[in-house]
């Protein structure tokens, strides 16, 4: 998949700019190259001088850089504006020195990366159940619901604690019939696991078009039916929103992070059945207790917490 790249040059302050107007733009692959953070590394002598490699000593004097990744698809070019109409903003600022804003596009594509990590992604047994298991692999077994994954770019290949701990909740869960929203689904790995433990439809929910694309892509290749793939903002896009709270949920998986989770509770609320679940993931060990205060404020009741390597998954009710 080609994506564009954009790299804007900046100082460490323009950098603290630069990621908000990301945040605003919804541009969530990017990564932050400052030659400050090298020299306090060597003020602080925390790295010894001599094991620095010499290529990076010669760029110490140089402007941070910022690169921004974005899909070359509708939504990518969206947000691709978005950046730069940010950025021409920021050329404005009278106030604070913020660097050059000296703004590169090119394009790359996933070639070299979107390969890399296939050396690493084995079958994998997860919870009583479930392996999940890439396409060129086999699974000799036959006692576990095989889950069938290729997540290309996308989140969740089960590997993650935050994705087996909602696989490992929802096996014990009643699913035989009953609907099931996966918000920020990812791969779609947990939506397509639901269907094969018997839910009857799936509505997989995530901000990101080519996650949404990867995940109907993915539920195709299981070989199950009734799986919708939807992509948009629910806390920002109206339309979005009136969908995804169109009808009742008897599952709901919402594997994000502890901002967004807390952000949706009254959301959750509203489209859970009175005897549903919530399946809440993506939390850090340190964020939990804010969540669970969230979820009780807004009438759930917590019927288990499941934790793993700093990572925790919350389960709950209708209180």
């Amino acid at each position: 998949m080609k994506f564009h790249k954009i790299t804007v040059h900046a100082n460490s302050l323009g950098v603290e700019f630069i990621q908000g107007v990301l945040i605003s733009a919804e541009a969530e692959c990017f990564e932050i190259v400052d030659p400050t953070d090298l020299q306090e590394l060597l003020d602080t002598q925390y790295v010894p001088f001599d094991y620095v490699d010499d290529a990076l000593l010669e760029t110490k004097d140089e402007e941070a850089k910022v690169r921004v990744y974005l899909a070359d698809n509708s939504q990518g070019r969206e947000k691709m504006q978005a950046v730069l109409d940010g950025i021409e903003a920021l050329r404005g600022e009278t106030e604070f020195d913020l660097g050059s804003l000296k703004t590169e596009i090119s394009e790359t594509d996933d070639s070299e990366w979107a390969d890399n990590w296939k050396e690493f992604f084995h079958p994998l047994p997860i919870g009583e159940k479930f392996v999940v298991k890439p396409t060129w692999e086999d699974w000799e077994g036959k006692d576990r619901i095989v889950l069938e994954i290729d997540p290309e770019s996308s989140f969740g290949s089960g590997q993650h604690e935050t994705t087996s701990l909602c696989l490992e909740s929802l096996e014990y869960l009643p699913l035989e019939g009953v609907s099931v929203l996966d918000m920020g689904c990812g791969s779609g790995i947990l939506g397509i696991g639901a269907l094969l433990l018997g839910a009857s439809d799936v509505l997989a929910v995530d901000i990101d078009k080519n996650a949404v694309d990867i995940a109907v892509k993915n539920a195709t290749l299981n070989k199950v039916e009734n799986f919708t793939g939807l992509c948009g903002n629910t806390l920002s896009d109206k339309d979005v929103y009136e969908k995804v709270t169109s009808k009742k949920y008897g599952i709901i998986l919402a594997n994000i992070v502890a901002d967004v989770i807390i952000a949706m509770a009254p959301t959750f609320k509203k489209v859970l059945e009175e005897t549903g679940t919530l399946i809440c993931s993506g939390i850090i060990s340190p964020r939990k207790g804010e969540v669970i205060q969230a979820l009780l404020e807004n009438g759930f009741a917590l019927t288990g917490i499941n934790e793993k390597n700093d990572w925790v998954a919350i389960t709950c009710t209708k209180a």
